[in-house]
């Protein structure tokens, strides 16, 4: 233990010291709001490919993605279509937004949102989001870097003055730099996010001895039964076991807290209405800022495709599930290790009330190897969910400064008050965040649970101001505030509010709070757009939707192929996060069945889910790519703009010319319809 925290303060000198030379060194360099908010927007397609992708995942992923598929299993795993989903949303909206802060010269936005709907109301609410985004968010990951060093202690320091000590060290370097710190030790920290899971992957294949492992849990599974949950009851294919199979379509029940779902809540409809959900990371408004700060849309297109889809990918569905599963093999389990199934002694028994340490005892497990490999790996956690809490530190302040104190208190200031505002909010967000980590860990919990969700109800308002000329500002304020209140009613929170008198449990149907949301939220946010009966802003908003059809529309030689686009997305959201990913329990194999069966050698939906992920990696490189949603604009946006000639495509017959019309993707979707009903019948 003491080689241990020996090296891990060595490794956290460095660390500290790199940070705060980059705090340091750009302290007087912001002589502009630019370039101090959004680094001159100049951010190169390099630089946002690793700092925006540790920032999307590593908070969401690093601790408690291996933890859950140790207690939920397959079933879980699947929602790790997140790679896919969230990149899916950056492709909808990342360029426009982009667009039309070259055009307008949005920081924040808030100003963006207030441009196109002229409303403060919106303004205000939007800013109420990225703060409700946050504050809880930050909490709970500063509380996380606090738990990393109170287990590498061994208790010698407490949670709460580590993660008092490593907040101030974030704090500095944004406050002082701005944006342009931010991403540049974000850089850092991502290839230290990048080892860590690449150490996890080889450190637990080499623990489990290879992928034969598999037919030792299937012998276990034929007398045990694995993770929180249970069998399925009949649903998903017969009564089989929760851990290794998808539980149905969809459960009528409910909702956990009144009426659990059996086998587990991750059914078909949960899961997809979860991956989608998670949009909300970045369609929050700190994304949208990430948006405004990039040389070049091109930018975009290298993280949705190679730093989520193809390299967290590889994290997600490759090494997170042999660390959550294997551990039960490897001595975490103790009915495993009572029935002598366990294959290594490495972890210590957890209960699936403790699942969040499985991280912090697979990194104390190399102490047997090198205590410099514990060191390591333990600043790699931590710098890992400093680049979340950095991120959404530095863009929340700047928020308070530009869309709060500017509009409303001070229309005019001198640079230096503004940014001694944006700092003073920085300062004043990290101490809220750091007062509810240590004194309301509990209440932050159920706080954070809303945030992805009220995130994800910005969907129809940027469809508005992105896509659809019609939403009107009342339409997308009164539809807005619906979702919220949805999102709430479907969260535990709202269940504390009303005390617990709401006839439903958390998640309903067993479909996720953010869905929910959505699915009100639309209803109140078309039907009010649709029958207004004065939309005075109407040319105002077309203006806006001619600027970006001008200077947005895709190559001539590709607007064949746009049913294909949308066949393509249908199918791979049916079979992968849909109702056909039941199709993934039996498919290759019943892992209830002796290892003889397992036709891939491991459990079906591993298999399966692991083909739809490749699947799902090339639908987001045809989009952002060949449907010109990530590419260069086709003409200059301002003067002096980089981007002096169209995106460049070759002029060429397109075989898809030879297909006929564009009547296959409804088709596809009767299809599917069809077969959501057969397989309601058979899940059910």
């Amino acid at each position: 233990m003491v080689a241990n925290l020996y090296w891990f303060f060595f490794f956290l000198v460095l660390y500290i010291s790199f940070c705060l030379f980059w705090g340091a060194r750009t302290l007087r360099k912001n002589k502009t709001p630019e370039a101090y908010y959004l680094a001159d927007r100049s951010v190169s397609p390099w630089v946002f490919f690793f700092s925006a992708t540790v920032t999307t995942f590593a908070g969401i992923t690093i601790i408690s993605f291996p933890s859950l598929i140790y207690a939920d299993g397959y079933s879980f795993l699947a929602t790790a279509a997140i790679v896919i989903t969230i990149p899916l949303g950056s492709i909808l909206f990342f360029k426009r937004q982009w667009m039309l802060s070259r055009k307008f010269n949005f920081i924040t936005p808030g100003e963006m949102y207030y441009k196109y709907y002229q409303s403060n109301t919106l303004r205000i609410v939007v800013l109420i989001i990225g703060l409700f985004f946050a504050v809880p968010f930050l909490g709970i990951i500063i509380g996380s870097t606090g738990n990393v060093v109170e287990f590498i202690s061994g208790g010698e320091i407490t949670r709460d003055s580590a993660m008092w000590a490593l907040t101030a060290v974030v704090l500095f370097y944004i406050v002082s730099g701005g944006f342009k710190p931010m991403v540049s030790v974000s850089v850092v920290q991502s290839w230290l996010f990048f080892v860590f899971f690449l150490a996890l992957g080889v450190g637990v294949f080499n623990y489990l001895g290879g992928l034969s492992f598999f037919e030792d849990l299937s012998m276990a599974n034929s007398f045990i039964s694995f993770g929180a949950w249970g069998t399925t009851g009949g649903y998903g294919g017969g009564d089989i076991s929760g851990y290794f199979n998808v539980p149905g379509v969809i459960q009528w029940v409910a909702g956990i807290g009144k009426n659990n779902p059996l086998g587990g809540p991750w059914t078909a409809v949960m899961i997809l209405s979860f991956t989608l959900s998670y949009m909300g990371i970045v369609l929050s408004p700190t994304f949208s800022m990430w948006s405004y700060s990039v040389k070049s849309p091109r930018s975009f297109y290298f993280y949705q495709v190679w730093g989520s889809g193809a390299v967290v990918g590889i994290f997600l569905f490759i090494f997170a599930p042999l660390l959550g599963v294997g551990a039960h093999l490897l001595g975490a389990n103790s009915i495993v290790n009572s029935n002598g199934f366990a294959i290594n002694q490495i972890f210590p028994e957890l209960s699936l009330q403790n699942i969040s340490s499985l991280i912090y005892v697979f990194v104390e497990s190399f102490s047997n190897l090198s205590p410099i490999i514990v060191g390591f790996l333990a600043i790699s956690i931590i710098a890992a969910l400093q680049s979340t809490l950095s991120a959404f530190l530095m863009t929340s302040g700047s928020m308070v400064a530009r869309d709060l104190y500017r509009p409303y208190i001070d229309s005019n200031p001198t640079w230096k008050r503004e940014l001694l505002v944006a700092r003073l909010a920085m300062l004043l967000l990290s101490l809220a965040a750091l007062y509810l980590a240590t004194f309301f860990e509990t209440s932050l919990i159920l706080l954070g649970g809303l945030a992805i969700a009220f995130g994800f109800q910005l969907f129809p308002v940027l469809l508005g101001m992105l896509w659809f000329k019609w939403i009107t500002r009342g339409g997308a304020i009164l539809g807005l505030i619906t979702g919220l209140g949805f999102v709430t009613l479907a969260e535990t929170f709202g269940h504390k509010l009303t005390g617990n008198s709401l006839p439903w449990g958390r998640w309903p149907l067993t479909i996720y709070s953010g869905l929910w949301g959505l699915f009100f939220n639309v209803i109140v946010c078309f039907l009010s757009s649709i029958f207004a009966s004065n939309d005075t802003d109407k040319e105002h908003r077309a203006s806006f939707h001619n600027f970006l059809n001008e200077h947005m529309g895709i190559h001539p030689s590709r607007k064949k192929i746009k049913s294909l686009a949308y066949v393509f997305f249908l199918i791979w959201a049916f079979f992968s996060i849909g109702p056909g990913l039941i199709f993934g329990n039996l498919i290759f194999g019943s892992a209830d069945q002796s290892y003889d069966n397992w036709v891939m050698g491991v459990p079906s939906l591993w298999a399966y889910q692991i083909i739809w992920w490749v699947a799902g990696i090339f639908l987001i490189w045809f989009l952002a790519n060949k449907m010109d949603l990530s590419t260069l604009p086709k003409k200059p946006i301002l003067n002096g703009d980089e981007h002096l000639a169209p995106d460049d495509v070759e002029e060429q017959g397109n075989y898809i010319d030879r297909m006929g019309g564009g009547y296959g993707w409804p088709l596809i979707l009767i299809g599917m319809a069809v077969a959501t009903v057969i397989l309601s019948v058979y899940a059910l």
